[in-house]
């Protein structure tokens, strides 16, 4: 209930009146405060009517007891004195009822404006706009001419920084006068970034940080200090669109969403979608499109491709993709390039075109894969690049190169194989004379069923299984076809191991239905598990599952498409051709219960047969891994001579069993006596991709290095090296290994140092490509048609570049005013109040002592 007149306070008479009351706030209250009156104790519904009953009833009273003084009061007396009585008791009342003033004060607020700034590796790119429109409206944000544009092709991140710092913050302050920004940066995930401008804020409780008493001393908001957001960096492998507006759209009811971006969305879910929420939540999208709207003409060559290690004189296959894009139909001529790389000082001599062929571009462009084959005269250490031919109005002249890759040619030294078999099977019969047929191989046989007097085979015949350092040590590749445990003892078995982990020897392992369960898991031999790729889970179950798992049908061969083009498994040159060669060759009839592949091993064949299905995946056949510094073959099936059929003159068997001795010698031809093994989990990976790195050392004993970590420097092209740490990994001695995150494009190089590999003057190291993510690569321009289309669908606009100033005023007003309710300030206690109450009692008290009145 007001007590005071509508429609303000602030009257002069009624400032004087609560002023001459004693009430002295009401002049020092700041502009802006809105003043309502209310009695804190007023009664609700029926209480008034009970209050105003009882007021009356008193009035009644207090007149009716008056009228019942001594008659010889005057009349009038009886009257003054009951109106007195009567005011007073109305003070009271008013009194009890606790007037007070209320105090409202108001503040504007602004709800949050959204800036959402394009991170993704797009955005790096260098346009050349052809596109006369864009080159315009770039020209004049930067103040050039188009010419320089087109001349100097400034990235899509240099303009958006450009953008948001130019004139001091212009279109910062600008859009910070509409709301308080708040900005992300978007690709495929979405990073908050602080804005960093200063505002004032509310008090913490709701009320304003100034009581009534001291409003005089209150301050206008300070003005808010606007600072540059952080400078875009685009790492992002993918740009979804749709996520960045959800995101937005999840902030407190945003006054609008303002967009930098290239439009490339490669996300899952359709923005349109996200843009129609956004219309229905009044949330307009304001998007500046950024970069050439024009197909780009581009030729760039990616993804080279060479095998560290090549035999000299033998052709092997060197890989290259070039992306094709905005060409119309053409043919363009692609160079293979050679550089022989010095072996006292490690410098590359001068390039030469070593092949070239013509690429047929079509007209829908995309990725082409260009192969040459090569074979090099000489041993030694080589480079090569590829290169394609540029196009006039190419985007970027640059990437027309591949970053280079290194190759080792081994010279064509005679290999030393030794074959142990248990058995005169198909398998040993056939591989011994391939091997002894060819003249680079020197192949030393053990038929462990062959009788004494009788002589082995082999172009170097021996007399007994080699049992001494010496002897073992002399050969490249110890291949065992289903071994005989009865031959071998745990002395034998450590000296295998430390031929294959500490000298780079090479080890095949042939299981067999006869002989491998019990070799793997009798106590003297059981040691040989650790030599193998795979793991077998319960050791003790694998020799009766063997005998069981013999089946009367062939399981065709599942070749992991992935590892198609590993050494071993490559028949063409081809992946696809090699791919379908291995879908003619004969099956598998009977296989090993192997379990799972050991980690960094790499599966090349799988069986077929989905009974045989673990949690662990598929059984393993074919698996290549590494122990220590040497090359590991498991073979989990037989039956290999029935591949005799295939091709010409049993060429598939002979090609398989060659290529698996070559790679096999690779380890210690790559390796000699160096003190361990680095290597990465893959050969290529994009960009954003996490990078394992594993890696087993040793010490100047050849014992497992004991270490807290161990370094190791990564080189990218010509770029600075860093350090890398590796981590020693539990229960596994002298394994190191780390995670890296894949930052940078181009030919990564990563070298372990340790104390033994320097004093012999040998290197630990590895190497592996990063290539940009496919999504982001293969389209790059301004996709406009669809920013303008989410713009209006959202009702929001499409700005170009060169329309900044235009964009804040775009941002609808959707400020409000927020109030803070003071505590109320009681009237019943002022010193007036008081002074009146006992003024009318103290009067009524005279006159009734005038006229004599008890």
């Amino acid at each position: 209930m007001n007590f005071l007149p509508a429609p303000i306070l602030a009257a002069t008479l009624w400032e004087n009146l609560l002023w001459l009351a004693g009430y002295n706030d009401l002049r020092e209250m700041p502009p802006g405060t809105k003043v309502t009156r209310e009695f804190l104790n007023q009664p609700t519904s029926w209480g008034v009517f009970v209050l105003i009953a009882v007021v009356l009833a008193l009035v009644y009273a207090i007149y009716a007891l008056y009228r019942r003084e001594m008659a010889g009061c005057p009349t009038w007396v009886k009257m003054v004195l009951a109106t007195l009585r009567t005011a007073a008791m109305l003070l009271l009342v008013f009194i009890l009822l606790n007037p007070a003033l209320i105090y409202f004060r108001y503040r504007t607020d602004h709800p949050p404006l959204i800036l959402a700034r394009d991170a993704s590796l797009s955005m790096n790119t260098h346009d050349s706009y052809q596109d006369a429109a864009a080159a315009g409206s770039v020209a004049k944000l930067l103040g050039k001419t188009a010419e320089e544009v087109r001349k100097q092709k400034p990235t899509r991140v240099e303009i958006v920084n450009d953008a948001l710092t130019r004139d001091n913050l212009k279109l910062l302050a600008a859009l910070s006068a509409r709301g308080k920004v708040r900005a992300l940066n978007f690709s495929d995930h979405i990073d908050k970034v602080d804005a960093r401008a200063a505002k004032a804020e509310p008090a913490k409780d709701g009320k304003s940080e100034k009581t009534v008493g001291d409003k005089s001393k209150a301050k206008e908001a300070e003005v808010p200090e606007i600072k540059p957001l952080p400078l875009l960096k685009a790492d992002g492998r993918g740009t979804d669109i749709w996520s960045v507006i959800r995101e937005s759209l999840a902030t407190e009811s945003p006054s609008a969403v303002v967009m930098f971006t290239d439009g490339q969305h490669t996300g899952k879910d359709d923005p349109r979608a996200a843009a129609r929420e956004a219309r229905d939540r009044g949330i307009p999208l304001l998007i500046v499109g950024v970069g050439d709207p024009s197909r780009p003409r581009n030729l760039k060559a990616t993804d080279l491709y060479v095998r560290q290690q090549v035999w000299q004189d033998e052709p092997f296959e060197i890989d290259a993709m070039v992306v094709a894009q905005g060409l119309e139909p053409r043919e363009v001529r692609v160079e293979l390039v050679e550089q022989k790389i010095s072996e006292a000082d490690g410098s590359a001599g001068s390039g030469r075109a070593v092949a070239s062929q013509q690429l047929a571009i079509p007209e829908a462009g995309g990725r082409l894969r260009v192969q040459f084959s090569h074979s090099v005269k000489e041993s030694g250490r080589f480079k090569y690049t590829v290169k394609v031919e540029s196009v006039e109005n190419e985007l970027d002249e640059a990437d027309n190169e591949t970053p280079s890759a290194e190759a080792k040619v081994l010279s064509r030294e005679r290999v030393r194989v030794l074959l142990v078999a248990g058995a005169p099977t198909w398998e040993f019969r056939l591989v011994q004379k391939l091997l002894a047929r060819d003249k680079t191989i020197t192949v030393s046989c053990w038929l462990q069923t062959l009788d004494e007097e009788r002589a082995q085979e082999g172009t170097r015949q021996i007399t007994r299984l080699p049992i001494t350092k010496e002897e073992l040590f002399y050969y490249d590749v110890v291949m065992l076809f289903d071994p005989n445990p009865q031959e071998f003892d745990a002395p034998w078995v450590e000296l295998l191991k430390s031929f294959v982990g500490e000298h780079s020897g090479g080890l095949l392992f042939m299981t067999g239905p006869k002989h491998s369960g019990r070799m793997l898991t009798s106590p003297r031999t059981a040691e040989m598990q650790k030599l193998m790729p795979v793991s077998f889970g319960d050791v003790g179950a694998l020799e009766v599952a063997a005998l069981l798992s013999t089946n009367q049908r062939a399981w065709p061969l599942k070749v992991v498409a992935a590892n198609a083009d590993h050494p071993v498994m490559r028949f063409y040159p081809d992946r696809a051709e090699t791919l379908q060669r291995w879908e003619t060759l004969p099956g598998v009839f009977w296989s090993f219960p192997s379990q799972e592949p050991k980690p960094t091993a790499t599966v090349l064949l799988e069986h077929s047969d989905p009974t045989l299905r673990s949690v662990e995946g598929s059984r393993p056949l074919l698996v290549a891994g590494r122990y220590g510094s040497g090359h590991t073959l498991y073979l989990g099936f037989n039956g290999t001579w029935r591949w005799r059929r295939a091709g010409r003159q049993a060429e598939f068997f002979d090609k398989f069993w060659i290529q698996s001795v070559r790679y096999l010698v690779e380890g210690r031809s790559l390796e000699g006596r160096r003190r361990g093994y680095v290597q990465a989990d893959r050969d290529r990976y994009e960009v954003g991709e996490r990078i394992t790195v594993t890696s087993r050392l040793q010490d100047a004993a050849y014992n497992p290095l004991i270490a807290p970590k161990a370094e190791a420097t990564l080189q990218v092209g010509s770029e600075n090296p860093e350090t890398v740490v590796l981590m020693p990994v539990s229960n596994q001695p002298g394994t190191f290994e780390a995670t890296l995150t894949a930052k940078r494009t181009g030919r990564h190089s990563l070298r372990v140092r340790t104390a033994a590999a320097e004093a012999e003057g040998s290197t630990i190291e590895t190497s592996f490509d990063v290539v940009l993510p496919s999504v982001e690569s293969n389209q790059v321009w301004l996709d406009k048609p669809l920013l303008k289309e989410l713009a209006e669908t959202s009702g929001g606009k499409y700005f170009d570049i060169d329309q900044l100033d235009q964009l804040a005023a775009a941002v609808p007003d959707k400020t409000r005013q927020i109030e803070f309710r003071e505590p109320p300030d009681t009237l019943w206690d002022v010193r007036g109040m008081m002074f009146l109450l006992v003024g009318l009692l103290g009067v009524e008290w005279l006159v009734r002592k005038r006229y004599k009145l008890l």
